[in-house]
């Protein structure tokens, strides 16, 4: 019994030792993790924000207290695990699995995959017994062959339900992770949430701290740069590349249609050189074009594998592969880009972009406000300029050397040129004036072909060549152009021609010593001086024509025959000439104390140049009223006949002028009647002159109608008459021979009477036609006449109307289907005037039946629906009258105008015109009454005679001469 119970005492004594010992080994375990778990805290408190030595304490603890050889920590980026760290695994082990989990996503099934959709624990008791080495997944291939491990655990980091990443632990034995392990691994996967997300926080907040202290030293950067540009845009560059994570970065601005590199940083040198040399066009076959054409932040992840990236050279050059453009916008309309470049494929965040925005728009800040400080600052030095030019113009009057030097000067300055020229022309050579810089050639140049100043002979008014020595003048091996590249270094350069009135009077020329083409504000600018200059030269000519004025009316003042004097605006003597010395008998002593006016005025007086009483009340009107102009005659004392004249001087003054008109009185009688006698005569004779012209050629014209007239007037009586007598006796031979007629058969006598009808006809059409022929001798005889009847003093509204009644029912007579609307313009209360009546008359009845005939032939044309109308028109010009008529006929063809008043030519078809009509007209209206006819036509819609007739018989004859 005492046995037993010894032994149960011992077998007691051993289980509390077991138990002592589990609880020990549980205590040492708890003390073993919280021992962990502080030094997890104290890495994560030393380390803020790197997340390295954390995620490598963790695994190192989580291998040691959960019995494993191998872990691996990564992070979940959407669905796409990360590599973030290791402990245990060859650097091939990890090379594998970052290509099957980083570079492609796991398959559904596999645990990283499960991870991310939300599972929080995966374990794979033997993965060498698993679906997916059987399948042959490379990661648990290489988990067996390099890494020989069997057991593993997949432990997911979560975040308010969204997996951020994932532990991984592995035993080389098949045996499960206890509870004890999961929990452990679970809690180091919670203190790895918090040091990502502290570490996030953290870098977020020095993100944050970077941003707003790279965007304050920008903003400092831009107000020290007020003037200058270029530093801002190369801290722009700089710093947006550092902050973002790029190697490089740059600028481009627009200058006109192209895009040019503006700053550059971390670019190669290489690719630096050929951006400049090859400014880039809106296209999306570049960063910078497509940014343009978007007009939005446009991001490639990698450009070498973009289709539409047509910029070989920013891969083989530039070494970049992602890019991201950023425009840099002024109201909308794009004015540069900011492009971010990476080596590598890592595409931008969102904050990166966000930031690069706010550089874009502190760009368009810094470039507007250079801008405007620039436009500031330039048209201050412009205005500071041209007044400065002015000075030196109104201070050397008539001397354009100081000028043209003065403004060559400016130009030089403000337009960034090394040397120039300005030089005038006289319309044949061109001839240096001033100069600057390098001395010009000695003697004046002949404009030739291929030369800007031969551009500007013929019209240009600008020659901007960017760059002479690529120009062909330059290869031609012009000595000019060679002397100016190889020994001045002249590149680029600018002609402006100098012109008055368009008249080319001389030219600007300035050098860049650089390949830099003009901007049009520096263009503008030397247009400027170049229209000052011309107002120089002009002020020059014109004060030399004034002074050469001057001087000849000096002499000619002297000379003159009148005596001449000057009063100021006082009222005082100021000039006078030696003849009104001589004339009024002044003597020197008088002259020479430049009496006022009252002065001059009572010294006269007192000499008894004046009949006048009442001597005051004339001085006093003549002082009062020196402002108007004053002309009068006197009688001097010696019996010489006086003409005072006096006019008055703008600014106050006046100017007396006295002429001895003596003889002048004495022979204006005689030469007032000899001129009106030969005034007489002189009008007589112009008028006989043109009667006796007008008679010559209507003589001429008579004969040779007389001529015509007579060789066919006695063959046309015969033919008229043998024809009326061939119609007679075919009358009585019808008759005679009826009763022989009558007995023949009826086939014979109807053939016989066919054939008696038909002569008759031919005789009657004869008679016909020879009537025709006999009208037109006679109107030619009538043309022949010319003028007939008496000059009257006549109302012509009265005369129109009396001849378009006569036309319009003459008209009606001869056709009783006849119509046409009658428009009447005519002007009231025009006097009479003086003309021949019936000649006249005769123009009117010519112009109205063409305007019947022409409204009518339309409307036989057109049909009922076309009214035809005739619109007369008359006007009082004061010394003459005109007299439209209008029609809405067919209209004149352009090439029968020059024609239409010639003799015998008619618009009309044969038969219907004699084609004189107008021709007599024309003579009518402007041989024998000295006015005018025109016509205007437009084919197809109307015709419009105008009539001009002078006032008098006088005038009318005065205008033939």
């Amino acid at each position: 019994m005492p046995d037993d119970t010894a032994i149960d005492f011992r077998q007691t004594v051993a289980a509390l030792r077991r138990q002592l010992d589990a609880r020990t080994a549980e205590r040492d375990e708890a003390l073993a993790r919280e021992a962990a778990m502080a030094e997890v805290i104290q890495v994560i408190n030393a380390s803020p924000g790197d997340l390295v030595p954390v995620f490598d304490a963790m695994l190192e603890k989580a291998l040691r207290l959960c019995e494993g050889v191998q872990g691996s920590l990564w992070t979940f980026d959407g669905n796409q695990p990360r590599f973030a760290a290791s402990r245990g695994l060859s650097a091939e082990f990890v090379e594998i699995l970052r290509d099957q989990w980083e570079r492609r996503p796991p398959s559904e099934h596999h645990p990283m995959a499960r991870l991310t959709r939300g599972v929080r624990l995966v374990q794979i008791l033997d993965i060498a017994a698993s679906e997916l080495y059987r399948t042959g997944d490379p990661a648990a291939l290489a988990a067996v062959e390099l890494g020989s491990v069997r057991t593993l655990m997949f432990v997911a980091l979560v975040k308010d339900a969204v997996p951020l990443g994932a532990f991984i632990v592995a035993r080389r034995v098949v045996r499960p992770f206890s509870d004890k392990q999961i929990a452990l691994l679970q809690n180091f996967a919670a203190q790895a949430v918090i040091a990502m997300e502290n570490a996030r926080l953290l870098t977020e907040t020095r993100e944050s701290l970077d941003y707003e202290t790279a965007i304050s030293d920008v903003l400092k950067v831009i107000s020290r740069s007020t003037f200058d540009l270029q530093p801002v845009l190369d801290t722009l560059s700089e710093t947006a590349a550092r902050l973002c994570q790029a190697e490089m970065a740059l600028v481009s601005r627009r200058e006109g249609e192209v895009y040019r590199m503006a700053a550059n940083y971390g670019f190669p040198a290489e690719f630096e050189g050929f951006l400049r040399s090859h400014p880039v066009a809106a296209d999306r076959g570049t960063m910078v074009g497509r940014a343009v054409l978007d007009g939005k932040v446009v991001h490639v992840a990698d450009v070498a594998a973009d289709p539409e990236y047509r910029l070989s050279e920013a891969v083989t050059l530039g070494k970049q592969r992602t890019a991201l453009g950023v425009p840099l916008l002024r109201e909308g309309q794009p004015i540069g880009v900011i492009v971010l470049a990476r080596e590598r494929v890592e595409p931008f965040t969102e904050r990166q972009i966000e930031l690069v925005r706010t550089f874009a728009d502190q760009a368009v800040i810094a470039i507007e406000n250079t801008r405007l400080i620039t436009e500031t600052r330039e048209a201050l030095q412009q205005q500071t300029a041209t007044a400065e030019v002015l000075q030196v113009i109104n201070s050397s009057p008539g001397d354009l050397v100081p000028v043209f030097d003065a403004m060559l000067q400016k130009a030089l300055s403000l337009c960034g040129a090394a040397f120039g020229q300005l030089v005038t022309f006289d319309g044949v050579v061109f001839r240096a004036a001033a100069w600057r810089g390098y001395e010009p050639g000695p003697g004046a140049t002949a404009p030739t072909p291929g030369m800007a100043l031969y551009k500007l002979v013929h019209g240009e008014q600008i020659v901007h060549i960017p760059d002479i020595t690529a120009d062909d003048v330059y290869r031609s091996g012009n000595a000019v152009r060679r002397r100016l590249a190889d020994e001045y270094g002249g590149r680029t350069a600018i002609w402006v021609a100098l012109r008055k009135d368009a008249a080319l009077v001389g030219a600007f020329v300035i050098y860049r010593t650089e390949v830099r083409p003009f901007t049009d504000k520096q263009i503008a600018l030397l247009q400027n001086f170049a229209a000052q200059a011309v107002i120089a030269v002009d002020n020059a000519r014109l004060l030399s024509e004034i002074r050469q004025r001057q001087a000849e009316l000096r002499v000619t003042f002297d000379n003159m025959g009148d005596g001449v004097a000057m009063f100021d605006s006082e009222l005082r003597l100021a000039a006078w000439n030696r003849n009104f010395q001589y004339m009024l008998d002044l003597p020197d002593a008088f002259l020479s104390e430049r009496p006022s006016y009252a002065e001059y005025f009572r010294y006269l007086a007192e000499r008894g140049e004046y009949a006048s009483a009442d001597l005051e009340e004339e001085l006093s009107r003549a002082l009062e009223e020196t402002e108007q102009e004053l002309r009068m005659e006197r009688t001097r004392p010696d019996g010489r006949v006086i003409e005072v004249r006096r006019n008055a001087v703008p600014g106050g003054g006046f100017v007396l002028i006295y002429g001895d008109i003596t003889e002048r009185k004495r022979a204006e009688t005689e030469i007032r009647a000899a001129r009106d006698i030969a005034e007489t005569a002189l009008q007589e004779l112009k008028a006989a002159q043109a009667n006796l012209i007008h008679a010559e050629k209507m003589a001429s014209l008579g004969q040779l109608t007389a001529g015509i007239a007579h060789e066919i007037k006695n063959p046309l009586n015969f033919v008229n008459n043998f024809a009326d007598l061939s119609v007679e006796l075919l009358g009585e031979l019808k008759q005679t021979a009826a009763p022989a007629v009558d007995s023949l058969g009826e086939d014979t006598r109807a053939e016989i009477d066919e054939i008696v009808g038909m002569l008759t006809g031919n005789l009657e059409k004869i008679a016909e036609h020879g009537r025709r022929a006999d009208g037109i001798v006679k109107s030619m005889l009538l043309h022949s006449r010319g003028g007939s009847g008496d000059w009257q003093s006549t109302d012509i509204n009265a005369l129109v109307e009396e001849a378009l009644n006569l036309a319009y029912h003459g008209a009606r007579a001869q056709d009783q289907n006849f119509n046409i609307t009658l428009d009447r313009d005519f002007e009231r209360g025009i006097a009479p005037i003086e003309l021949v009546p019936q000649d006249v008359t005769r123009v009117f009845l010519n112009l109205f039946g063409n305007g019947f005939y022409a409204a009518d032939k339309r409307r036989r044309a057109t049909g009922d629906g076309f009214r035809p109308v005739l619109k007369v028109t008359t006007k009082d010009l004061d010394a003459a009258v005109e007299i439209r008529v209008r029609d809405n006929g067919t209209g004149i063809p352009p090439e029968s105008r020059d024609k239409l008043f010639q003799p015998f030519f008619t618009t009309k078809p044969t038969g219907e015109g004699t084609g004189l009509g107008l021709s007599i007209s024309y003579d009518i209206i402007t041989q024998q009454h000295g006015g005018t006819i025109d016509v205007d036509s437009t084919l197809g819609e109307f015709t419009e005679f105008t009539i001009c007739l002078p006032r008098s018989r006088r005038a009318g004859t005065a205008g033939m001469t």
